[in-house]
């Protein structure tokens, strides 16, 4: 898979608008063929129909879409959307599984958040790339790629940073938590986001009696931080146990193992 591919995950669908004066609720009939739209066009690329996906496309991103490394979603399932002007503009999350190419980290497929933008031409709902712009991306913002055109090609990730900068632009302020066995206790894990754009976070933790695992936030723009609230509850026989956490972060797939003890 190459460095575009994921070029094309980070940035296609970004938005430049600010999110002041969008709006959270939208007729059901404008949010019906919104969704319709957007299932259709992300299944044409689970089903690798990239022809029928191109119905979905806005004349003015055509060229851009045309390319394009097509992304090799595995599924999708629509999240968030919100509108503007007039619910004629929406922007999309959608969740969709996908193998992230960055060298060193886990290719397992995730289910990662992947922005959209749509606009309504002529009573249909379209998906565009607003090309006038740099793009968002967890490195920063990436203008277009030099001497690609106008209307289309990727942002260069040339100066993206390596996979030992990833590692310490996202780190845990531990990696081990002590808790007591035979009374109640709690102890927190702060996750802390130093890369310039935004990251997402998902926690996997075995089933442990009586251990109970909370993340506050999922998204954590540059800057922010997330906390991990571990709270363990006495069991009718105090025993030792032990969990193994895994913090995922997405889009660059990292993982921050957290070793819990009860004892």
């Amino acid at each position: 898979m190459s460095r575009a591919y994921l070029a094309l995950l980070l940035v296609s669908g970004l938005w430049a608008q600010s999110p002041g004066g969008f709006f959270d609720k939208a007729p059901p009939d404008v949010e019906e063929a919104l969704r319709a739209r957007i299932t259709a066009f992300y299944q044409a690329h689970v089903d690798k129909k990239f022809r029928q996906a191109d119905e979905y496309v806005a004349a003015d991103t055509k060229d851009f879409y045309y390319e394009a490394n097509k992304p090799a979603y595995l599924a999708f399932e629509i999240g968030k959307i919100t509108y503007s002007d007039n619910f004629t503009k929406a922007k999309a999350v959608v969740s969709c599984k996908i193998r992230f190419p960055i060298p060193g980290f886990d290719e397992a497929p995730v289910m990662a958040p992947v922005p959209s933008t749509w606009k309504l031409e002529n009573g249909q709902w379209y998906w565009y790339v607003d090309q006038k712009v740099g793009r968002d991306t967890p490195f920063g913002v990436m203008p277009p790629a030099a001497g690609a055109a106008p209307t289309g090609g990727f942002p260069s990730l040339a100066s993206a940073p390596s996979v030992e900068m990833l590692q310490k632009s996202v780190q845990a302020d531990k990696n081990a938590v002590q808790l007591s066995a035979k009374e109640p206790s709690s102890d927190l894990v702060t996750i802390s986001n130093k890369m310039p754009g935004n990251i997402w976070l998902q926690v996997d933790a075995p089933k442990t009696p009586g251990l109970e695992i909370a993340l506050d936030r999922g998204e954590l723009k540059s800057g922010e931080e997330a906390k991990i609230t571990f709270h363990s509850e006495p069991q009718e026989k105090p025993v030792a146990r032990f969990a193994q956490v895994r913090v995922t972060v997405l889009p660059t797939n990292q993982v921050i193992p957290i070793t819990v003890a009860i004892r």
